[in-house]
């Protein structure tokens, strides 16, 4: 939990997604004495975040990254101002470079612009951010860990499976449910959002989501399945296509396959 303010006055209190967690959940926003504001985060695999969501799902911000973390687009659907980028990171926008506790990241390079300041213990590249941009992370600049490795690995197995199988233009990862206007629904008993591994389209034309996990954890999915149908209830049916912005319906639950 980190809180931050302006010279406007307007105080943020940051929420994470667990203890040590450097992945963004929440940020609770006020402006003096008036009435405090919840927003939500919605993070890509390496816990950036791609969009900010109000308590209703209404989108207020959004933002697409190359791989190392350059912006290609950035939208404010209202005045909202949001600095976070990979994880542990926050952008200084005069200059354009990612505050990075010991370090500065420069996305549009992919790199840091100061040396390791740990030397050699880091590596023989002084100025490497990660060996990949989207499994491992390294919130202080100065050390980077392996981010959900062993899962991202297994989603990449299977991302790979259904590329080969279906093609690549119709394999969609990492989509939250959301309803005919294209707002994130939450489960109306829980009050979470659900986020589907996998969105593939079949020969049928048909979109359907996918489920990834271990062959051994495949019976503990039940959970997250009810958690699914109760959303569809709620009319989250649909999933945004990233690459051209539009709506997507969805035929079904997930089907939960397991990888090793």
């Amino acid at each position: 939990m980190i809180q931050g303010s302006s010279a406007d006055k307007r105080q943020s209190l940051y929420l994470y997604t667990d203890t040590g967690s450097y992945e963004p959940l929440a940020r609770i926003d006020r402006n003096g004495n008036q009435e405090q504001h919840i927003r939500y985060f919605h993070t890509d695999l390496n816990g950036c975040p791609e969009e900010l969501t109000d308590a209703n799902g209404k989108i207020l911000w959004e933002c697409s990254f190359q791989l190392w973390g350059k912006r290609i687009h950035e939208i404010e659907h209202e005045p909202i101002e949001q600095n976070l980028r990979y994880q542990g990171q926050y952008l200084n926008r005069e200059t354009g470079l990612h505050y990075n506790t010991f370090r500065y990241y420069d996305p549009d390079i992919g790199r840091f612009t100061q040396p390791d300041p740990i030397g050699l213990q880091g590596g023989f590249n002084l100025y490497q951010y990660a060996p990949n941009g989207l499994t491992w992370i390294d919130p202080w600049g100065w050390a980077c860990i392996p981010n959900k490795k062993a899962g991202m690995k297994r989603e990449q197995r299977a991302k790979d499976i259904l590329e080969k199988r279906y093609g690549k233009e119709n394999v969609l990862s990492e989509r939250y449910l959301r309803d005919n206007k294209g707002k994130s629904v939450k489960d109306p008993l829980t009050g979470e959002r659900r986020r589907i591994d996998f969105v593939v389209k079949g020969q049928d034309g048909k979109w359907r989501p996918v489920e990834v996990t271990s062959r051994t954890g495949a019976l503990n999915k039940g959970s997250q399945i009810a958690k699914e149908e109760r959303i569809r209830e709620a009319g989250g049916v649909f999933v945004k296509n990233k690459n051209t912005g539009q709506l997507i319906q969805l035929d079904d639950v997930s089907t939960v396959i397991g990888v090793k």
